[in-house]
């Protein structure tokens, strides 16, 4: 596992001694220092979180076309396209225009791409392993039932 350097802890570590922090502050930073974590060694070491989701939607559903792509990434088609050319550079995915429908375009994860996958799982794996270390089973359902409290309510939220 990699080690993060101490300047990228030193806004994590001032939050533990400030009065008036917010669990939302906390979660952020936990984000961020989990996904440093589980990217170590990795051809997407220090990409952004958008990325990571297209490839995350590409393992899970092969050979959908860069507009559902976007959809489902939430980002915008520029956003995708620049994205794609960089993990087909890469040889993580190819793209095949649909052969009726010049304007479709199916992306498809190689094996390349299914082994970085792999690879990527198993570091989050061992990041949460990290991140959960130290707690009880109850600890971890009641943080867990919290945590899916947030998410309802914020799915709740009209304005979102």
């Amino acid at each position: 596992m990699k080690k993060i350097a101490e300047e990228e802890k030193r806004r994590p570590r001032s939050l533990l001694d400030r009065p008036d922090v917010e669990p939302s502050m906390f979660m952020n930073d936990i984000i961020k220092l989990f996904w440093q974590l589980a990217s170590h060694d990795s051809p997407q070491e220090g990409v952004s979180n958008g990325y990571r989701r297209m490839f995350i939607i590409l393992c899970k559903h092969d050979g959908i076309t860069q507009v559902e792509l976007a959809k489902a990434a939430q980002l915008s088609s520029p956003s995708v396209s620049t994205a794609l050319n960089k993990m087909e550079a890469d040889g993580l995915v190819t793209r095949v225009p649909d052969e009726r429908d010049r304007r479709k375009v199916y992306v498809y994860i190689t094996e390349k791409g299914r082994e970085q996958h792999q690879y990527i799982r198993e570091q989050c794996h061992n990041a949460e392993m990290v991140m959960m270390k130290g707690f009880s089973s109850d600890e971890r359902e009641q943080l867990m039932g919290m945590l899916r409290r947030m998410l309802i309510n914020l799915l709740e939220e009209d304005d979102i």
